[in-house]
C-alpha cells in the first residue's frame, strides 16, 4: 500500500477508535463523520474544543429544532476545523438559514447545508440560495416522484460547488434515468448517485457507467438495492481520471486493511466499504471541498434513514 494512503488509514481508523471509545453511544455514521472531518484537515481531535463548539450549538438553536439536535458532535466538528470563530460560524448559519427558510421552513437536513456554507468565509449566501432553488424547482417539475425534502440538501451543494454545468439538471435527469430503467435501481439511489455524479467531469453516460462498473465490482445485486446509499461515493471514485484497475487495487487493499483493525463486525461490510471509498478520495484529490460536502451529507442521510427506523420500530413496539 502508498505510504500516504496508509497513512490515511491509520489516521481515521485512530480517530474513530478515540471516538467510539469516548462517545459509545453516539451514531456510528456521526463517529465516520468527525473522524473523516479531523482526517481530512489533517487535525486532531481536541475533545476540549469539539465539546465546547456543540455547547455552543445548544445554546444558540432552539431545544426543539431537530435540526440542530441530530448530529450535534458533526457540526461541533465542522465549526472546530473551520478555523472560524465559533459566534461568527453561528451568525452565518442564521444567515444562510433564513434565506432557506423562506421557501423550505424545517427541510430535513438543512443544518448539514448551512454550516457547509458557514465554513467557507467567500460564500455569496444569497447566489447560493437562487440557485440551490432553481435545480431543486425544475428537478420536481422535471420529475415529482423522485423529488424530496433531502434534494434541497444536494441542490445546494451542487450550487456551491465552484465549477457547476448551466445544463446540470438536464444530466441529472438524464442519469436518473439510465439509473432507474437501464440498470433497474431504486428510485433514491439513482438520485443520489445521480447528484454526486454531477460533481465529476465527462458525459452523463460514461459516468453513469464508469460508476456502475465499479460498484457492481463492489457489491451483490441485493446490497444495490438494501443497502445502496452506502455505495453513493462510490460513484465520485470511479469516475476521478484514475485507471479502474488502480482504484480496485487501492480499494481492495484499503477494505483488507480495515478489516485487520478488527473495528468492524461480521455483518458491517456497507459501512466500511463506505469508509474505504472516504479514505480513498481524501487520498486521490485531498480536501475537495464539494466531496468534502457530499460525504457529510452522504453520512447525515445513513444516520436519518437509521434513525427513522429506529424510531418506526419503537412505535410499532409500543401498539403491539
Amino acid at each position: 500500500m502508498d505510504d500516504l494512503l496508509l497513512e490515511k488509514c491509520n489516521m481515521f481508523l485512530d480517530n474513530r477508535r478515540l471516538l467510539r471509545r469516548k462517545y459509545f453511544l453516539y451514531s456510528p455514521e456521526g463517529i465516520a463523520d468527525i473522524a473523516f472531518i479531523y482526517m481530512s484537515n489533517e487535525r486532531e481531535i481536541n475533545f476540549e474544543m469539539l465539546e465546547y463548539c456543540e455547547d455552543v450549538i445548544r445554546q444558540s438553536f432552539p431545544f426543539v429544532s431537530f435540526q440542530y439536535r441530530f448530529l450535534t458532535k458533526v457540526y461541533a466538528a465542522m465549526m472546530d476545523v473551520s478555523n472560524i470563530e465559533p459566534d461568527i460560524v453561528v451568525n452565518r448559519v442564521m444567515s444562510f438559514e433564513e434565506l432557506f427558510n423562506r421557501t423550505f421552513k424545517d427541510t430535513i437536513g438543512l443544518a448539514v447545508l448551512c454550516f457547509s456554507a458557514a465554513e467557507r468565509p467567500q460564500v455569496e449566501y444569497q447566489t447560493i440560495y437562487y440557485k440551490a432553488l432553481a435545480i431543486y424547482n425544475q428537478m420536481k417539475d422535471l420529475q415529482r416522484s423522485l423529488t424530496n425534502d433531502l434534494d434541497v440538501v444536494y441542490a445546494g451543494i451542487l450550487a456551491m460547488a465552484p465549477s457547476i454545468k448551466e445544463d446540470v439538471v438536464d444530466e441529472l435527469v438524464i442519469m436518473d434515468d439510465l439509473l432507474v430503467n437501464e440498470y433497474r435501481l431504486p428510485k433514491d439511489f439513482s438520485r443520489r448517485l445521480s447528484y454526486a455524479l454531477a460533481f465529476c467531469d465527462g458525459t452523463a453516460t460514461q459516468k453513469v457507467q464508469n460508476a456502475m462498473d465499479f460498484i457492481k465490482s463492489c457489491t451483490s445485486k441485493w446490497n444495490r438495492h438494501v443497502g445502496y446509499i452506502y455505495y453513493v461515493l462510490h460513484a465520485v471514485v470511479a469516475n476521478l481520471s484514475i485507471p479502474l484497475d488502480t482504484i480496485q487495487k487501492d480499494y481492495d487493499e484499503v477494505m483488507r486493511y480495515l478489516k485487520r483493525s478488527r473495528q468492524y463486525g461480521l455483518f458491517s461490510k456497507p459501512e466500511r466499504s463506505l469508509h474505504a471509498c472516504m479514505i480513498l478520495l481524501n487520498f486521490y484529490v485531498g480536501n475537495n471541498i464539494s466531496i468534502y460536502t457530499l460525504t457529510n451529507a452522504i453520512l447525515y442521510t445513513i444516520a436519518l434513514i437509521k434513525a427513522g427506523r429506529h424510531v418506526k420500530q419503537v412505535l410499532e413496539g409500543l401498539f403491539l
